[in-house]
């Protein structure tokens, strides 16, 4: 259904809403017209997630300048969750828009057709009247009777997602919603998935993508490279992505498709996305949003959802865990430093004996 809600039409991709979820996006809406926070509450199975992409994608829509939207999620299925639902909203709005433009051009065909009639015969008018009203009732119930089509599947897959390059694309408005994960959800090349955990994925990914990695295979073809990170970096300017909206899979179908690294075109991409979901530390850890979050523009919105998780997250993001065999680790790194410090003190001390006198 669509609705107007203070001024803003809002394009709802179901035929009911209830009072709370009414309030629920009233609330939404006052805050970004008042530029400020908000803090909201909805109990589970309500249907927030729907509201909150409904009308934040309807307040892009109509306010092209307000900057990109940013859902912060915990987990992989809540992403993958969240795209789902914001490509049933899109795929609403887009046949919206569709709608629009042929009840518009329909409109405007009857009244140019109205117009060259008006120096004919009284007869011949009123028959061609007739005819014209006919045609566009016609043409409106046919319109009526389109069957709206929300998250199909063909094949087992959803329709709804990966790239949309028809009806204007996205959402009608030529969207691009992108999520972004760690490069354990990410990665596509055989070999570097068959590490057990996420720091041996993450490290065998560096040593084929580093730039002391890349220098040294020029010369010595024993080092191994990505082929994916290879074609990404080769193709430049050239990588960019087509209005869609991407989960995990659709991005690394697509990365698979064009030989790049998925998790690294996100990250390039992400400047150019409408939407863009990522998990809480993306957004709250230091270390990680420096290199992902510090280029968002200052209109951008963004959602926590599930926000009483944000202070367990910051806690960990914050904190060190050191165990026994870190320790251990550690001294044995400072043993081999101090040796190595002192086998070069002893090699170089005539030359820094030379340097104290000078």
């Amino acid at each position: 259904m669509r609705f107007n809600l203070e001024g803003l039409e809002v394009f709802f991709p179901y035929d009911r809403i209830y009072l709370e979820q009414y309030q629920y996006m009233r609330s939404i809406k006052q805050t970004l017209d008042a530029g400020g926070h908000c803090l909201l509450e909805m109990p589970t199975g309500t249907g927030k997630t729907v509201c909150l992409l409904s009308l934040i994608t309807s307040y892009q829509l109509a306010h092209p300048n307000c900057g990109k939207l940013v859902y912060c999620t915990r987990t992989v299925p809540e992403m993958n969750s969240v795209m789902e639902e914001l490509g049933t909203v899109f795929s609403y709005r887009s046949e919206q828009l569709r709608l629009d433009r042929e009840a518009a051009a329909a409109a405007d065909a009857s009244n140019t057709q109205q117009a060259e009639d008006v120096t004919m015969m009284d007869v011949e008018e009123s028959a061609t009247s007739s005819t014209t009203n006919n045609d566009t009732e016609q043409q409106q119930q046919q319109v009526r009777k389109r069957k709206r089509i929300y998250g199909p599947k063909k094949n087992g897959q959803k329709e709804n997602m990966g790239p949309i390059p028809y009806d204007g694309g996205a959402g009608g408005s030529g969207a691009l919603a992108l999520c972004l994960s760690s490069r354990r959800n990410m990665c596509i090349h055989e070999r570097v998935l068959r590490e057990s955990d996420r720091e041996g994925i993450d490290a065998a990914c560096r040593s084929m993508t580093a730039p002391w990695a890349l220098e040294r295979a020029k010369t010595d073809q024993t080092v191994e490279t990505c082929q994916y990170f290879d074609g990404f970096q080769a193709a430049g300017e050239a990588t960019s992505m087509p209005s869609g909206v991407y989960d995990l899979e659709e991005l690394k179908k697509w990365g698979k498709g064009k030989n790049w690294c998925p998790y690294y075109l996100t990250r390039q991409a992400i400047n150019h996305a409408t939407v863009l979901v990522f998990n809480y530390q993306y957004m709250l850890d230091p270390k990680v949003a420096k290199m992902v979050s510090k280029e968002l523009e200052s209109e951008s919105i963004i959602v926590f959802d599930e926000a009483h998780n944000i202070d367990s997250v910051c806690i960990e993001a914050l904190s060190v865990t050191v165990n026994d065999r870190n320790l251990d680790q550690a001294t044995r790194s400072l043993g081999r430093l101090s040796s190595e410090v002192s086998r070069m003190k002893a090699s170089d001390s005539e030359r820094l004996q030379r340097e104290y006198q000078n």
